[in-house]
Protein backbone atom coordinates (compact mmCIF):
# COMPACT_ATOMS: atom_id res chain seq x y z
CA UNK A 1 0.00 0.00 0.00
CA UNK A 2 2.98 2.33 -0.19
CA UNK A 3 3.26 2.69 3.59
CA UNK A 4 6.11 2.28 6.07
CA UNK A 5 5.86 -0.24 8.91
CA UNK A 6 7.41 0.52 12.30
CA UNK A 7 8.31 -2.23 14.78
CA UNK A 8 9.55 -1.57 18.30
CA UNK A 9 11.62 -4.09 20.24
CA UNK A 10 9.63 -5.51 23.14
CA UNK A 11 6.22 -4.48 21.77
CA UNK A 12 3.80 -6.94 20.11
CA UNK A 13 2.25 -4.15 18.05
CA UNK A 14 3.29 -2.56 14.77
CA UNK A 15 2.17 0.72 13.25
CA UNK A 16 2.04 1.86 9.65
CA UNK A 17 2.55 5.40 8.40
CA UNK A 18 0.87 7.36 7.04
CA UNK A 19 -2.27 6.21 8.85
CA UNK A 20 -5.55 7.36 7.31
CA UNK A 21 -9.03 7.72 8.78
CA UNK A 22 -10.58 5.02 6.60
CA UNK A 23 -8.10 2.46 7.96
CA UNK A 24 -9.98 2.44 11.27
CA UNK A 25 -12.78 0.57 9.46
CA UNK A 26 -10.56 -1.85 7.57
CA UNK A 27 -9.38 -5.18 8.98
CA UNK A 28 -7.03 -7.83 7.63
CA UNK A 29 -9.93 -10.29 7.49
CA UNK A 30 -11.63 -8.14 4.82
CA UNK A 31 -9.15 -9.38 2.23
CA UNK A 32 -9.95 -13.04 2.94
CA UNK A 33 -13.69 -12.57 2.41
CA UNK A 34 -15.78 -12.07 -0.68
CA UNK A 35 -16.04 -8.41 -1.78
CA UNK A 36 -19.77 -8.16 -1.01
CA UNK A 37 -19.42 -9.48 2.54
CA UNK A 38 -16.32 -7.39 3.22
CA UNK A 39 -18.11 -4.26 1.97
CA UNK A 40 -21.14 -4.96 4.15
CA UNK A 41 -18.94 -5.37 7.21
CA UNK A 42 -17.14 -2.09 6.50
CA UNK A 43 -20.44 -0.24 6.10
CA UNK A 44 -21.60 -1.75 9.40
CA UNK A 45 -18.45 -0.48 11.13
CA UNK A 46 -18.96 3.03 9.76
CA UNK A 47 -22.62 3.10 10.83
CA UNK A 48 -21.67 1.73 14.25
CA UNK A 49 -19.09 4.49 14.66
CA UNK A 50 -21.75 7.18 14.19
CA UNK A 51 -24.19 5.29 16.44
CA UNK A 52 -21.56 5.13 19.19
CA UNK A 53 -20.99 8.89 19.03
CA UNK A 54 -24.42 10.31 18.19
CA UNK A 55 -27.11 7.99 19.58
CA UNK A 56 -27.04 9.23 23.23
CA UNK A 57 -26.92 12.87 22.14
CA UNK A 58 -29.81 12.43 19.70
CA UNK A 59 -31.83 10.78 22.48
CA UNK A 60 -31.13 13.74 24.79
CA UNK A 61 -32.01 16.27 22.07
CA UNK A 62 -35.27 14.55 21.15
CA UNK A 63 -36.26 13.99 24.77
CA UNK A 64 -35.52 17.59 25.77
CA UNK A 65 -36.36 19.79 22.77
CA UNK A 66 -37.92 17.83 19.91
CA UNK A 67 -40.62 15.59 21.34
CA UNK A 68 -42.76 16.20 18.24
CA UNK A 69 -40.25 14.20 16.17
CA UNK A 70 -40.78 11.05 18.24
CA UNK A 71 -43.63 8.73 17.14
CA UNK A 72 -46.64 9.04 19.44
CA UNK A 73 -46.65 5.45 20.71
CA UNK A 74 -42.92 5.53 21.42
CA UNK A 75 -43.25 8.95 23.08
CA UNK A 76 -45.96 7.64 25.41
CA UNK A 77 -43.83 4.64 26.42
CA UNK A 78 -40.79 6.85 26.95
CA UNK A 79 -42.85 9.24 29.07
CA UNK A 80 -44.08 6.35 31.21
CA UNK A 81 -40.51 5.20 31.86
CA UNK A 82 -39.39 8.78 32.59
CA UNK A 83 -42.10 9.41 35.17
CA UNK A 84 -40.61 9.69 38.62
CA UNK A 85 -37.03 10.15 37.38
CA UNK A 86 -35.47 13.01 39.39
CA UNK A 87 -32.88 14.04 36.77
CA UNK A 88 -33.21 15.68 33.34
CA UNK A 89 -32.29 13.63 30.28
CA UNK A 90 -28.79 15.12 29.88
CA UNK A 91 -27.82 14.44 33.51
CA UNK A 92 -29.30 10.95 33.34
CA UNK A 93 -27.33 10.15 30.18
CA UNK A 94 -24.04 11.52 31.52
CA UNK A 95 -24.55 9.52 34.73
CA UNK A 96 -24.97 6.26 32.81
CA UNK A 97 -21.95 7.02 30.59
CA UNK A 98 -19.86 7.74 33.68
CA UNK A 99 -20.92 4.51 35.39
CA UNK A 100 -20.11 2.48 32.29
CA UNK A 101 -16.66 4.04 31.95
CA UNK A 102 -15.95 3.28 35.63
CA UNK A 103 -16.90 -0.37 35.07
CA UNK A 104 -14.84 -0.61 31.88
CA UNK A 105 -11.75 0.97 33.40
CA UNK A 106 -11.94 -1.15 36.56
CA UNK A 107 -12.35 -4.28 34.44
CA UNK A 108 -9.19 -3.47 32.48
CA UNK A 109 -7.13 -2.98 35.66
CA UNK A 110 -8.08 -6.38 37.08
CA UNK A 111 -6.93 -9.82 35.84
CA UNK A 112 -8.57 -10.74 32.55
CA UNK A 113 -10.92 -13.45 33.88
CA UNK A 114 -12.08 -11.43 36.87
CA UNK A 115 -12.21 -8.15 34.97
CA UNK A 116 -14.55 -9.38 32.23
CA UNK A 117 -16.84 -11.00 34.79
CA UNK A 118 -17.00 -7.84 36.91
CA UNK A 119 -17.74 -5.68 33.86
CA UNK A 120 -20.64 -7.86 32.72
CA UNK A 121 -22.13 -8.55 36.15
CA UNK A 122 -21.58 -4.97 37.30
CA UNK A 123 -23.33 -3.53 34.26
CA UNK A 124 -26.31 -5.85 34.69
CA UNK A 125 -26.63 -5.34 38.43
CA UNK A 126 -26.10 -1.58 38.45
CA UNK A 127 -28.33 -1.01 35.42
CA UNK A 128 -31.18 -3.10 36.80
CA UNK A 129 -30.83 -1.63 40.28
CA UNK A 130 -30.76 1.94 38.94
CA UNK A 131 -33.94 1.36 36.92
CA UNK A 132 -35.78 -0.26 39.83
CA UNK A 133 -34.67 2.52 42.19
CA UNK A 134 -36.07 5.14 39.81
CA UNK A 135 -32.72 6.88 39.30
CA UNK A 136 -32.63 6.32 35.52
CA UNK A 137 -35.16 5.11 32.98
CA UNK A 138 -34.99 1.80 31.16
CA UNK A 139 -34.84 3.65 27.82
CA UNK A 140 -31.53 5.31 28.59
CA UNK A 141 -30.05 1.96 29.62
CA UNK A 142 -30.91 0.58 26.17
CA UNK A 143 -29.53 3.69 24.42
CA UNK A 144 -26.23 3.62 26.29
CA UNK A 145 -25.88 -0.14 25.81
CA UNK A 146 -26.42 0.19 22.05
CA UNK A 147 -23.93 3.05 21.88
CA UNK A 148 -21.27 1.19 23.86
CA UNK A 149 -21.64 -2.06 21.92
CA UNK A 150 -21.42 -0.17 18.61
CA UNK A 151 -18.15 1.40 19.74
CA UNK A 152 -16.57 -2.03 20.10
CA UNK A 153 -16.67 -2.50 16.31
CA UNK A 154 -13.93 0.12 15.90
CA UNK A 155 -11.60 -0.44 18.88
CA UNK A 156 -8.88 1.82 17.45
CA UNK A 157 -11.31 4.75 17.77
CA UNK A 158 -12.34 3.99 21.36
CA UNK A 159 -10.69 7.06 22.89
CA UNK A 160 -12.18 9.64 20.47
CA UNK A 161 -15.55 7.89 20.70
CA UNK A 162 -15.59 8.33 24.49
CA UNK A 163 -14.58 11.99 24.20
CA UNK A 164 -16.96 12.99 21.42
CA UNK A 165 -19.83 11.02 22.93
CA UNK A 166 -19.72 13.27 25.99
CA UNK A 167 -19.25 16.43 23.91
CA UNK A 168 -22.25 15.66 21.73
CA UNK A 169 -24.39 14.79 24.76
CA UNK A 170 -23.65 18.24 26.18
CA UNK A 171 -24.35 19.90 22.82
CA UNK A 172 -27.63 18.01 22.49
CA UNK A 173 -28.64 18.91 26.04
CA UNK A 174 -27.88 22.63 25.53
CA UNK A 175 -28.94 23.32 21.93
CA UNK A 176 -30.74 20.21 20.73
CA UNK A 177 -30.29 18.93 17.18
CA UNK A 178 -28.90 22.32 16.15
CA UNK A 179 -26.03 21.86 18.60
CA UNK A 180 -25.36 18.34 17.34
CA UNK A 181 -25.29 19.62 13.75
CA UNK A 182 -22.83 22.37 14.67
CA UNK A 183 -20.68 19.83 16.52
CA UNK A 184 -20.62 17.48 13.53
CA UNK A 185 -19.64 20.37 11.24
CA UNK A 186 -16.77 21.33 13.55
CA UNK A 187 -15.66 17.69 13.82
CA UNK A 188 -15.61 17.22 10.04
CA UNK A 189 -13.62 20.43 9.58
CA UNK A 190 -11.12 19.29 12.21
CA UNK A 191 -10.68 15.81 10.73
CA UNK A 192 -10.24 17.13 7.19
CA UNK A 193 -7.55 19.55 8.39
CA UNK A 194 -5.40 16.79 9.90
CA UNK A 195 -2.27 15.41 8.25
CA UNK A 196 -0.52 12.09 8.76
CA UNK A 197 3.12 12.44 7.72
CA UNK A 198 2.22 14.92 5.03
CA UNK A 199 -0.82 13.00 3.73
CA UNK A 200 -4.33 14.37 4.21
CA UNK A 201 -6.01 12.24 6.89
CA UNK A 202 -9.27 11.78 4.98
CA UNK A 203 -7.99 10.78 1.53
CA UNK A 204 -9.29 9.42 -0.78
CA UNK A 205 -12.72 10.63 0.40
CA UNK A 206 -11.69 14.26 0.90
CA UNK A 207 -10.29 15.30 -1.49
CA UNK A 208 -12.29 12.80 -3.50
CA UNK A 209 -10.30 10.34 -5.61
CA UNK A 210 -12.62 7.87 -7.34
CA UNK A 211 -9.73 5.67 -8.48
CA UNK A 212 -8.63 4.98 -4.91
CA UNK A 213 -12.20 4.53 -3.59
CA UNK A 214 -11.99 0.87 -4.63
CA UNK A 215 -10.68 -0.08 -1.18
CA UNK A 216 -12.42 2.29 1.20
CA UNK A 217 -16.11 2.13 2.13
CA UNK A 218 -16.58 -0.82 -0.21
CA UNK A 219 -13.96 -3.35 -1.22
CA UNK A 220 -13.62 -4.20 -4.87
CA UNK A 221 -12.23 -7.58 -6.04
CA UNK A 222 -8.52 -7.93 -5.37
CA UNK A 223 -7.58 -8.00 -9.05
CA UNK A 224 -8.91 -4.43 -9.34
CA UNK A 225 -6.83 -2.98 -6.48
CA UNK A 226 -3.34 -4.25 -7.31
CA UNK A 227 -1.72 -0.80 -7.45
CA UNK A 228 -0.75 1.11 -4.33
CA UNK A 229 -2.66 4.37 -3.75
CA UNK A 230 -0.95 7.38 -5.37
CA UNK A 231 -2.03 9.74 -2.57
CA UNK A 232 0.01 7.71 -0.07
CA UNK A 233 2.97 6.80 -2.26
CA UNK A 234 5.94 9.02 -1.48
CA UNK A 235 7.37 8.72 -5.00
CA UNK A 236 4.16 9.92 -6.64
CA UNK A 237 3.86 12.85 -4.26
CA UNK A 238 7.46 13.90 -4.91
CA UNK A 239 6.90 13.82 -8.67
CA UNK A 240 3.71 15.87 -8.30
CA UNK A 241 5.50 18.45 -6.12
CA UNK A 242 8.31 18.76 -8.65
CA UNK A 243 5.81 19.32 -11.47
CA UNK A 244 4.09 22.05 -9.47
CA UNK A 245 7.43 23.80 -8.95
Amino acid sequence: DGRVGIFCDGSPHAITIPYLFIEHFQTSEDYYLRPILASILRIMRIISFFIAILLPSIYVALQTYHQEMIPTILLVKMASTMSGIPFPAVVETLLMVFLYEVLRESGERLPKVIGSAISIVGALVIGQAAVEAGIVSSTIVIVIAASVISGFMTPSLLEPIILFRVIFILLGGVMGLFGITCGMFALVVHVVSLRSFGVIYTVPMAPLNMVEMKDTIVRFPLDMIKKKPASVSRDKRKVKAEKQR
